[in-house]
């Protein structure tokens, strides 16, 4: 078990080295530990912005917080996509979807509700686009498997992680 904690603790660390990188390719194992990571210290971090803030200031850094770990997301998801020969623009669906949130939220908080009901409204149809997008393109990261070898987008993950001073994922 302590082995397991290893690995996925080398593998959110070669993913965080790799913070701002959309090329190259990332297995599921690699997503999924950066995934598990970020949502965590997402967790810790709005549960002290409530114990520090109070009111508009705590939901406009819980916003903050919550947008900026989300670029590291983006760029693991489209090298995730690139793992199984897939274009990383597909990972625009989630940020569509993360970008359409913030907005509105970023509405509300600014005290501007109406305006926020009537974009929701009026872009009520867009989510049956945005939504099974971003469905497929999440499902897809976590069960398809990358293409065995080098593909278009470089070579497969585990020999990336050879040519770098961390480890290799365990098969």
């Amino acid at each position: 078990m302590d082995g397991e904690r290893q690995n996925y603790r080398r593998l959110a660390l070669r993913a965080c080295a790799r913070i701002l990188v959309f090329s190259g390719r990332a297995d599921r194992a690699e997503l999924g530990a950066f995934l598990i990571y970020a949502i965590a210290l997402d967790l810790v971090l709005n549960v002290a912005f409530s114990l520090a803030f109070q009111g508009e200031m705590e939901g406009w850094t819980r916003l903050a917080t919550d947008l900026v770990l989300f670029l590291p997301v983006f760029s693991s998801l489209a090298r995730r996509l690139h793992d199984f020969d897939c274009s990383g623009w597909w990972s625009l669906f989630a940020v569509a979807a993360v970008a359409r949130t913030a907005g509105l939220k970023a509405l509300g908080l600014a005290g501007l509700p109406e305006v926020r009901d009537w974009i929701e409204s009026t872009l009520e149809p867009l989510n049956w686009i945005l939504v099974p997008g971003f469905l497929i393109v999440i499902l897809a990261a976590a069960f398809v498997p990358g293409t065995k070898g080098a593909n278009r987008f470089g070579e497969a993950p585990q020999k990336q992680a050879a040519g770098t001073d961390l480890p290799a994922p365990a098969a």
